[in-house]
């Protein structure tokens, strides 16, 4: 006996991740489409045994016999389908950031039932410590989201980054510590050398620093402060905590006093048993509990919280 029938729209490199992680939950992924006469897609369709590949998308979502559709092409095309999709009224789960601009998101938030974001960290092991951490107490806060972005005065292509990866990092900070608001923001424009930084409240006390050092050799990086206690997401898939500092006396080798911060604990997303990408089976999980049982999980991210991210964005860069 097959489970239910899942599509997929997309071929690019985190489609292969969906379908494996789709089947793990007990989904029969019948269906494949991509862009028009993409030879990628037939290609992943045979290394992947995927029966069906389409070359019109929007025939797929319309005629298709699926049970659910994941949506995981490029984000131009993302809105336009999942606009379509909606009309269908079966579960789908699409990609983040969805669109480049919150403001495309509002014809759809009545269809919050349907749809759920792919914000796949919120379904870390790591993610799961920092929230209970920050449910302890007030934390001080210091987000870190070191893109690449390029030079350009196009804001689109010059910080495409921000837009479709930044937003991880906006949404797993709402998702650990609540929706915050951005009090101030301190830009730097230097030439090649720009970046943000950013003072934010959450509605539930904490608050703190989100850093867009773009172009820095550092890592992506959540860092919560609760006095005598320090978690930090470094990078997201790790959660390490702190008690205290360890204050090692001076040796012949190292002539100075040293404080070491106290290492008491490390929750990794990482490696996977199922050998799956952390993340991708918890969101398959909620889209199977959805088809047969009528319901997402909570952790999954609504459409409101994708516009809740990319309205950041905008506060953070300036628009």
């Amino acid at each position: 006996m097959t489970g239910p029938r899942a599509a997929l729209v997309g071929a690019g490199a985190i489609a292969p991740f969906h379908i494996d992680a789709l089947r793990a939950v007990g989904f029969e992924v019948r269906h494949l489409a991509a862009s028009r006469g993409s030879q990628r897609a037939r290609n992943l369709a045979d290394s992947k045994g995927i029966p069906q590949v389409w070359d019109n998308a929007e025939e797929l979502i319309v005629n298709g016999d699926w049970d659910c559709l994941v949506l995981a092409s490029t984000t131009e095309s993302l809105l336009e389908l999942l606009l379509l999709a909606s009309q269908v009224g079966r579960p789908c789960l699409v990609e983040k950031p969805v669109t480049f601009r919150a403001s495309d998101l509002a014809p759809l938030l009545t269809q919050d039932a349907n749809i759920r974001v792919a914000y796949n960290r919120r379904f870390y092991a790591s993610t799961s410590e920092a929230r209970r951490f920050a449910q302890q107490g007030i934390c001080s806060l210091r987000l870190e989201l070191p893109d690449s972005v390029g030079n350009t005065s196009d804001e689109l292509l010059g910080l495409r980054a921000v837009r479709e990866n930044s937003v991880h990092g906006l949404d797993l900070l709402a998702y650990v510590v609540g929706r915050y608001e951005v009090e101030a923001v301190q830009r730097i424009e230097d030439g090649s050398r720009r970046s943000r930084q950013a003072l934010i409240r959450a509605e539930n006390g904490h608050q703190g620093v989100v850093m867009l050092n773009w172009n820095c050799p550092a890592n992506f990086s959540l860092v919560l402060d609760q006095s005598p206690k320090r978690l930090e997401l470094r990078p997201f898939e790790m959660a390490t905590t702190f008690e205290g500092m360890e204050i090692l006396e001076p040796t012949a080798e190292i002539p100075v006093r040293r404080y070491v911060p106290r290492r008491t604990g490390e929750v990794s997303a990482f490696p996977q048993a199922d050998g799956l990408k952390p993340g991708f089976l918890g969101q398959a999980q909620s889209l199977w509990n959805r088809v047969t049982r009528g319901s997402w999980d909570q952790a999954t991210a609504t459409l409101d919280d994708a516009r809740f991210a990319l309205e950041v964005v905008d506060a953070l860069i300036g628009l």
